[in-house]
């Protein structure tokens, strides 16, 4: 039953998700505003795609199509410590299905006091972020490997991180600001259940598999096998029998780490920043097992960003902004990536954003 893990990735893999704001990380922006709140919306359809990576990819229709918003707040207690909170909203299209998913981050900021020169800053920033979502679903008809699974849902998936970063800004002049940044973090995936909807020696099947690797299944309508009628038939037993093991396939345990860098070019009101990341992630148990499906294990990821800003007043700012990944969301929406999706994660992705931003009310 392997085939279940190839299915999954039908519908993850192509849905346009993405984690905390990393790409565009400043330890100061030599400004005096305490708060800001910044609010936006966030989207991906052939329309936005004017690059066509997806065309490139191979990703047609409205496969993957996602709207949502996400808001993100800080706040300086003082001059060494600021609060930041971010959350995202997103629904993303497959089909006749919408999959939703929430993505909540709470962060912490330092700023010592090493005496640096004046335009120099460096900042540490402790957070905990995760994605939720009580189910991803595909409910048409997907044929693998010559069988036929007419529905698939999985149940509270869900991960949380938890990261440091160290955050260097320098100002060089009034018009020029560079940024780097180092990451490292710990991650843990997991999902409660597995359902599907298949063809079992002929008969279609509603099967569940619980995270303790357990299954149970019955029939999902009547089956007529020779001159017999089925009319009731029950399953059970452990997963493995069909090669799945939920706890190494499904859930997991991660360390990452990586840095990267941004450019800001600022002329009266108008400011731009040129970002770069790259991540490496060392996962438990699961990319061998993805070794073992066939598939290649996904271990980076490089990710590019410019944002664009106005200034419409001192205190409020617009903003647009474009990203795009060379390994689609790896290490960004981590329980993504599994024995399901690996083989379909190794694929450029873009997001584009647009919003507002409002400066020390």
């Amino acid at each position: 039953m392997k085939y279940v893990f190839t299915t999954l990735g039908l519908f993850a893999s192509f849905s346009a998700w993405a984690a905390p704001n990393d790409l565009y990380l400043q330890a100061n922006t030599f400004t005096k505003n305490d708060t800001t709140l910044s609010l936006g919306v966030d989207a991906v359809n052939d329309t936005i795609d004017f690059l066509e990576i997806r065309e490139s990819e191979d990703v047609s229709g409205s496969t993957g199509d996602y709207t949502g918003a996400h808001v993100h707040l800080t706040h300086k207690l003082s001059p060494a410590w600021e609060l930041e909170g971010n959350y995202w909203h997103r629904e993303i299209d497959y089909a006749k299905d919408t999959n939703t998913i929430s993505s909540p981050l709470i962060a912490v900021r330092y700023t010592p006091d090493f005496n640096l020169e004046k335009n120099d800053a460096l900042t540490f920033r402790l957070s905990a972020w995760g994605n939720f979502s009580d189910e991803i679903k595909k409910s048409t008809p997907t044929q693998l490997q010559n069988r036929t699974l007419e529905k698939i849902v999985v149940q509270d998936a869900k991960d949380w991180q938890l990261q440091l970063d160290s955050i260097f800004t320098r100002k060089i002049d009034h018009m020029n600001m560079v940024n780097f940044f180092t990451t490292v973090g710990y991650s843990k995936v997991e999902v409660d259940q597995l359902n599907l909807q298949g063809k079992v020696n002929g008969c279609l099947m509603d099967l569940q598999i619980q995270s303790n690797n357990k299954y149970t299944g019955q029939l999902s309508q009547p089956c007529q096998l020779g001159n017999l009628l089925i009319k009731e038939l029950n399953a059970s037993g452990d997963a493995n029998e069909f090669g799945i093991d939920i706890q190494k396939d499904l859930n997991y345990d991660a360390f990452y780490a990586g840095f990267g860098g941004s450019w800001n070019w600022r002329y009266r009101q108008f400011e731009s920043q040129l970002a770069y990341q790259y991540q490496r992630l060392w996962r438990k148990d699961i990319d061998d097992r993805i070794s073992n499906f066939g598939a290649s294990p996904i271990k980076d990821n490089h990710s590019l960003g410019l944002k664009l800003n106005y200034d419409f007043t001192p205190r409020v700012r617009g903003f647009i902004k474009g990203e795009i990944y060379q390994h689609n969301l790896v290490g960004y929406v981590p329980f993504l990536y599994n024995g399901v999706t690996a083989s379909r994660l190794d694929k450029k992705y873009g997001l584009a954003s647009l919003g507002v931003t409002f400066h020390g009310f």
